[in-house]
């Protein structure tokens, strides 16, 4: 009987199973008949060693926050470490035939090249750009110093990788044209919604009872993320357009959080916004299910242009209508059931947002159509053929 070949995961951002992307690439992996190991920080679970669904999971404790470009060095200085030390464990432990590093950062290629040297396989999935990221975390006023040691690393992940993944074709573009990617390498694995945002949720019960129109964010809460935009378009809708029967959800957490809690109450908005904090599991599904409208406030920089937010994709597998601004990925991903508007124009998001709140039916018919597109293109269950396809091509090549 033929051993299944092994996969180590690197994942530095989030912990595991806490990041919905990973998580999906190991199961789909772990059910094709692979031996998948992940190398992550702590999260929800503080449990050094698990075992989740069949995957291995290895954890160190997460670094302690520093701001600034010294606090930059010491976050990923302190995770290569750990991460390099733990994968020797696994090496010797367990063994693997392929490094698999989820970005950002991309500076853990040098571990991926570190074990081509003893014949191992290399896979560079890039989930975001770290140049871009970096610069939009810091309104794009990053270390010249940073962003240019940030693009070398990319380029050596690129150049160095057996095989890529990018969750769009934008990404992959840039991982062809900018970085010096062989083409044949690379590979599309889009952030399609898992089956359990295809089913029938009963709603948030508290939401639900309100008798107000919910406008929903579920996601990350960080700089990048453009909650402030809609926390400011809450405001356009309380006070500019007189608008009392609505209420917003923030669901989520992140560095962000306790600045756009300050800026509601700067606004007078704090009574028309529920932070909820994060959510998982049953509780994020009964959530999403009490909104009425979704919003994607991610603003346009030359990072959010770039990403296909996972987020989208779940509100469109929940039937949701969607806001967004007109970004080249929000418009490819989401289609007709979204409306669009003009980039970082939180008053015309407010306007047309006031106008869908009087639609019913065409919030329904929006729905309808992003629940089409995601059983029909986007969901995981399509996306993860893409995956298996490519450890297919990565272990028959020499």
């Amino acid at each position: 009987m033929t051993k299944p070949k092994r996969i180590l995961m690197l994942l530095e951002n989030n912990s595991y199973p806490d990041d919905t992307r990973v998580a999906l690439e190991a199961s789909s992996l772990t059910e094709a008949g692979f031996d998948v190991t992940v190398i992550c920080p702590t999260g929800d679970s503080t449990k050094s060693y698990d075992v989740v669904d069949g995957v291995r999971v290895y954890r160190y404790p997460c670094p302690a926050e520093l701001n600034g470009f010294w606090g930059y060095i010491w976050e990923y200085g302190y995770s290569l470490t750990a991460t390099f030390l733990i994968s020797l464990w696994v090496f010797l432990r367990h063994g693997f035939d392929a490094v698999h590093s989820h970005t950002p950062p991309d500076i853990y290629c040098l571990i991926g090249r570190f074990y081509q040297l003893f014949g191992k396989k290399y896979v560079h999935d890039t989930h975001d750009l770290s140049p871009e990221l970096y610069e939009a975390q810091r309104g794009g006023h990053g270390s010249r110093l940073v962003s240019n040691t940030l693009r070398w690393f990319e380029k050596c992940a690129c150049r160095w990788a057996n095989r890529l993944i990018a969750t769009n074709e934008t990404q992959s573009g840039i991982q062809i044209n900018r970085c010096g990617a062989a083409p044949e390498k690379c590979y599309v694995v889009r952030n399609g919604p898992s089956e359990r945002f295809l089913g029938d949720v009963a709603p948030n019960s508290v939401f639900a009872s309100m008798g107000k129109a919910i406008l929903g964010y579920v996601g990350v809460i960080g700089i990048q993320d453009g909650v402030d935009y809609m926390v400011r378009m809450v405001k356009h809708l309380r006070y500019d357009l007189g608008r009392e029967d609505f209420h917003a959800v923030i669901a989520g957490d992140g560095t962000a959080l306790s600045n756009v809690q300050e800026l509601a109450k700067q606004l007078n908005v704090s009574d028309n916004i529920t932070f909820t904090g994060h959510l998982a599991g049953d509780d994020l599904l009964r959530t999403i299910a009490s909104f009425d409208i979704a919003i994607t406030p991610d603003p346009s920089n030359p990072y959010n242009d770039s990403c296909t937010t996972i987020k989208t994709m779940e509100y469109m597998a929940m039937r949701l209508p969607i806001f967004a601004f007109d970004l080249p990925e929000n418009r490819h991903s989401a289609g007709e059931s979204a409306l669009y508007a003009k980039c970082n124009d939180e008053l015309e998001l407010a306007r047309l947002t006031n106008e869908l709140i009087d639609s019913p039916d065409r919030r329904i018919e929006m729905g309808k159509k992003g629940r089409h597109l995601v059983q029909e293109k986007f969901a995981w269950q399509h996306q993860q053929q893409h995956l298996i396809d490519l450890y297919d091509s990565l272990f028959q090549s020499k």
